[in-house]
């Protein structure tokens, strides 16, 4: 076989594994499609979110993505362009985009495999929970923007704001 020959087809199933094995431990509902996605659930103070981990080969890589359903109308496209912005500022660990013709905004993240076969359970974990945490935190921004008529400001400052002591 030929170095180019064993790159053309990655085995994925290792990865896959760690994937599929990290996400239950998590407390996730998870199923693995023929082709090797893994498609996984949590429920959350909002409800229940949908996500999936999927393997590119160019280059060597898992992609996280978790969906929030929105259904915006087309009007409030900068509105919201401006509150990703916002957002993705406060993140430490991936990113939210808003995908127009679906209305959904998606938390992404990618773990690059170069070099490696899976990703280490810790990545994986600290991915799922750095993508609840964002739809907690921020759900209600992006409803704000979009139902509620708030900018941008209004909207991630009414969420950051965090109470300390009693009341």
């Amino acid at each position: 076989m030929s170095q180019v020959d064993s790159f053309s087809m990655p085995n994925t199933d290792g990865a896959m594994e760690v994937i599929e094995q990290t996400v239950l431990g998590a407390g996730w509902a998870c199923e693995r499609t023929e082709e090797g996605v893994v498609h996984c659930a949590s429920m959350t103070k909002w409800g229940e979110f949908g996500g999936m981990f999927v393997w590119r080969d160019e280059p060597a890589s898992l992609n996280f993505s978790l969906t929030l359903d929105l259904r915006a109308p087309h009007a409030k496209q900068t509105a919201i362009s401006d509150l990703l912005r916002r957002i993705n500022e406060r993140l430490w660990l991936g990113h939210f985009d808003y995908w127009n013709e679906d209305g959904v905004a998606v938390f992404r993240h990618t773990i690059p495999m170069l070099d490696r076969i899976a990703p280490d359970p810790g990545e994986v974990a600290a991915i799922l929970g750095a993508a609840l945490d964002a739809a907690d935190q921020f759900l209600p921004a992006f409803n704000f923007v979009v139902w509620a008529g708030k900018s941008a400001e209004e909207a991630v400052n009414a969420v950051i704001f965090e109470t300390h002591g009693e009341a």
